[in-house]
């Protein structure tokens, strides 16, 4: 498990497999599937590539941090049923191209996913 980090360098949620954990490590806040990134919407929000997550816009939204952790969540069976249900919600999963940018977004990396 790997931290994701804000610009602040605040740890903000956690990267669990495949899945994006918020930073209590209870709740599914989104997956990667490939690189793209998917929240509460059921169509890709952003991408993840060389450790950045980025918006569709390619502004930077988070960052992988260095802190990592062996540990499971507590509740790592309901994490996986959560991610399963939400992955097998998914009807498109195609990314488009993102162009990079050197800027942070103003919006958190827990309210681009949580967006409907």
């Amino acid at each position: 498990m790997k931290a994701i980090v804000n610009k602040a360098g605040e740890t903000v949620a956690y990267l669990y497999l495949t899945i994006i954990l918020d930073k209590h490590q209870t709740n599914v806040l989104g997956i990667v599937l490939g690189n793209c990134v998917f929240g509460s919407k059921k169509e890709p929000v952003g991408k993840f590539f060389n450790d950045i997550f980025r918006k569709k816009n390619g502004k930077i939204i988070a960052l992988l941090g260095e802190k990592s952790s062996a540990k499971t969540p507590d509740n790592q069976a309901d994490i996986l049923l959560k991610a399963w249900k939400r992955l097998s919600e998914l009807k498109e999963h195609t990314c488009a191209w993102v162009e990079e940018k050197d800027s942070w977004t103003k919006e958190s990396f827990e309210e681009l996913l949580a967006e409907k």
